[in-house]
């Protein structure tokens, strides 16, 4: 990025004084920060909905594709409650990576929720077609409006259900979160955090469910966001 010369002070004859390199420098710099303060990344999640936060490390985006790292936030909470529920990489494989083909960390999570279940003594689910189409017809849904919720579109969030032909008691639940955040042990453990998604979790009476996981192109607050929808059935 360039400065304009500009004529500080002028004399006769006229003779332009050019400004010193350090005033270049800060000036540089100011246009710069104006630049990155308009494309801030981090921060926030969903602020009017407590069930629905996440975390996010920060950064300033200079063009899209190109952003400075200001902080890394840590994965996990401090003392984080519910790390026990969390399965190792022993046993639940590539947990924390964000970058493995989304078929893999589908799979990934089904192992991590079957664990977190056990812990509580409750059985493994079994994987319901059904709930599977429901799963990705939410996942559309809230990719094609833009808005983060059970409904995104408007109308019922059991509607989706309904049009995948799904009879019974049904759960939901939902994650999105940036970049390294959307690893499925880390979203597992959004869930866990959080007492409305927990519930669901722990549900004994859940006999089945599915997952539909996707890496958006873009969404209002977010950057290289993945998202995540969980349901769950009685039959």
């Amino acid at each position: 990025m360039a400065v304009e010369d500009r004529d500080w002070y002028r004399e006769d004859p006229p003779r332009a004084v050019r400004p010193a390199p350090v005033v270049v420098l800060v000036s540089i710099v100011a246009v710069l920060l104006a630049v990155f303060a308009l494309h801030f990344v981090g921060g926030g999640g969903q602020p009017n909905d407590p069930e629905h936060q996440s975390h996010h490390d920060r950064s300033f985006q200079i063009l899209p594709g190109l952003e400075i790292p200001i902080s890394r936030a840590p994965l996990y909470a401090k003392n984080d409650p519910w790390q026990a529920y969390l399965a190792d990489e022993q046993t639940c494989p590539h947990g924390e990576d964000a970058s493995a083909p989304l078929a893999a960390q589908a799979q990934t999570m089904v192992c991590l929720i079957d664990f977190a279940r056990a812990q509580r003594g409750l059985s493994a689910l079994q994987i319901s077609p059904l709930l599977s189409t429901s799963a990705r017809l939410k996942g559309e849904e809230i990719e094609r409006c833009r808005v983060f919720a059970h409904a995104p579109c408007g109308g019922d969030a059991h509607d989706v259900a309904d049009q995948a032909g799904y009879v019974g008691a049904w759960g939901e639940n939902l994650y999105i979160a940036d970049g390294r955040f959307g690893a499925p042990r880390v979203a597992l453990d959004g869930w866990l955090n959080s007492p409305a998604h927990r519930a669901n979790l722990f549900d004994p009476e859940w006999r089945v469910h599915s997952l539909y996981v996707v890496k958006l192109s873009s969404f209002p607050g977010f950057h290289d966001p993945t998202l995540w929808v969980s349901e769950f059935g009685d039959r």
